[in-house]
């Protein structure tokens, strides 16, 4: 599965032909909830109403982590990803709401093998589904909210093919919780918002692959000049992930069960009208160790591009 290269007497690099088989689109990010939420997305207060989001992604990666934590050197890895949601916001009340979100992606990846053939890929991604209850307290600066996502396998997947778009598996992250604080600064706003889940992730039945489960920890801190029009903020966003068991393949545990990867993001967000946010950020992973999915987690780079309209 994994071929190694040695380019000198000390230099080993870590070329793997066929490991992305086993490397689902989200392993190219720091975490599932760091891929897709954005400052203020946590918010409980909103009108009933419709939310889309258009979110185009470049990463790449030629380094990852091993099971030491150490870096070592990988197979080249680069790619886009498109990535559509269509949220709907129903008001149960003053207090409640209820929130329901589909996304879906397509993506296209490449692989830069030294000495050999360029490998790429290209196709639909899985989808997920995320609905949750939400409640802000009436000073309206504390919003809380619970629910689940489902990823669903319908992404494109060959168990032939080297790289894969689907994960071809299921994936429950149950439970899922949000909560956002809202603090005045002066004449801004501070927003302190974190969300967390428990990941459970079904077998691969094609490779016999059963990934750890994993807590993921997101935060998002941003700050807003202006606390009357929010126009402009800018916001800092660290992840960390936690595996919660070790992997098995085939039933056999594989002792991975202290991995754990931390990374973030530094952004602005921009209102170009006021249903109307602009959201730029760029992403690195900074530390991690053991396996994910059956390799060593990259240390990925990523440009992000979000843009959502509230109707």
């Amino acid at each position: 599965m994994i071929k190694i290269l040695k380019v000198s007497s000390q230099v080993p690099i870590l070329v793997s032909i066929f490991s992305f088989l086993l490397l689902p689109m989200t392993a190219h990010a720091i975490g599932d909830i760091h891929l897709y939420a954005m400052p203020g997305q946590w918010a409980q207060d909103l009108p009933t109403s419709w939310i889309g989001n258009l979110h185009v992604r470049y990463f790449s990666f030629d380094r990852a982590f091993d099971r030491d934590g150490d870096k070592i050197h990988t197979t080249g890895v680069y790619g886009f990803q498109l990535i559509w949601k269509l949220g709907h916001v129903q008001r149960l009340s003053d207090q409640w709401s209820l929130t329901n979100v589909v996304i879906g992606a397509r993506a296209k990846v490449k692989t830069r093998i030294p000495g050999e053939r360029h490998i790429s890929s290209s196709g639909m991604g899985d989808w997920l589904t995320t609905n949750y209850v939400g409640w802000h307290n009436k000073a309206n600066n504390l919003h809380i909210g619970t629910g689940f996502t489902l990823l669903i396998p319908v992404g494109d997947y060959n168990k032939g093919h080297q790289i894969n778009i689907g994960e071809n598996r299921w994936k429950l992250y149950l439970p899922f919780l949000m909560v956002q604080y809202r603090l005045p600064v002066f004449d801004g706003l501070f927003l302190i918002e974190l969300c967390c889940n428990i990941e459970t992730r079904f077998k691969n039945k094609d490779t016999g692959w059963d990934d750890h489960d994993l807590s993921e920890w997101n935060f998002i801190f941003t700050y807003y000049p202006s606390r009357e029009t929010r126009k402009l903020g800018f916001f800092v966003q660290p992840d960390l992930q936690l595996a919660i068991n070790e992997s098995e393949l085939h039933g056999k545990g594989q002792d991975d069960g202290d991995f754990f990867t931390f990374g973030g993001s530094l952004g602005v967000i921009y209102a170009l009208k006021p249903h109307c946010i602009l959201n730029l950020k760029y992403t690195q992973e900074l530390i991690g160790r053991e396996l994910i999915n059956g390799t060593p987690p990259p240390e990925v780079k990523a440009v992000h591009f979000m843009l959502a309209y509230i109707f």
